[in-house]
C-alpha cells in the first residue's frame, strides 16, 4: 500500500532562513559589545572625574552622576541592549518576508546597537554644562575677573 504524500509548507520556514538568523546574530553580538565598550568607557571616565583629570565640568550633571552612583547611571546602556534585543527578537519571530516586512525587520535588528548609544549619548551629554544657577554665577566669577576660586566648575567642552 502506497502512503499519501504529505505536504511541505515551505512558506513558514521562508522567513527563517540561514541569513536572516545570522543577521539576528550579528546584530546581537554587535550590540552586546558595543554596549560593553560604552559601559567601560563611562567607568573609566568616571574615574577620571574622581582623579581630577577629567574634562568633563566638575559640577555638570555627569560629574553628579558619577560620584553618587556611577553603576546605577551606567545600567541605562545595558538596559538599551537588552530593549533591543526584546525588539530584534520580536521581529524575527514575526517576520513574513516582504519589502515591508523586511525594512522594519531591519531597522528592528538595529535596535540593540542604537539604543545602547543613544542611551550613552543622553549620559554623555550631561557633562559638558552646568545647571542655569551655577553657570550665571560661574559666568559672574568669570565676568569679576576670575579672581580666587570659582563658585562652580561650569566649563564647557
Amino acid at each position: 500500500m502506497r502512503q499519501p504524500e504529505t505536504e511541505v509548507d515551505v512558506e513558514d520556514d521562508e522567513s527563517l532562513r540561514w541569513y536572516v538568523v545570522a543577521a539576528f546574530v550579528l546584530a546581537v553580538v554587535a550590540g552586546f559589545g558595543l554596549a560593553v565598550w560604552l559601559v567601560v568607557d563611562w567607568a573609566v571616565s568616571c574615574s577620571k572625574i574622581d582623579d581630577g583629570l577629567s574634562d568633563v565640568a566638575g559640577d555638570s550633571m555627569r560629574a553628579g552622576l558619577c560620584q553618587d552612583g556611577h553603576g546605577v547611571a551606567a545600567l541605562a546602556v545595558p538596559a538599551g541592549w537588552v530593549l533591543g534585543l526584546v525588539l530584534a527578537t520580536m521581529a524575527l519571530l514575526r517576520w513574513g518576508g516582504g519589502l515591508r516586512g523586511t525594512v522594519v525587520l531591519v531597522l528592528l535588528f538595529l535596535a540593540p546597537s542604537l539604543l545602547p548609544a543613544a542611551a550613552y549619548a543622553a549620559l554623555d551629554h550631561s557633562g559638558t554644562a552646568c545647571s542655569d544657577d551655577k553657570l550665571e554665577a560661574y559666568r559672574s566669577w568669570v565676568d569679576d575677573g576670575s579672581k580666587g576660586t570659582a563658585p562652580y566648575d561650569c566649563r564647557t567642552f
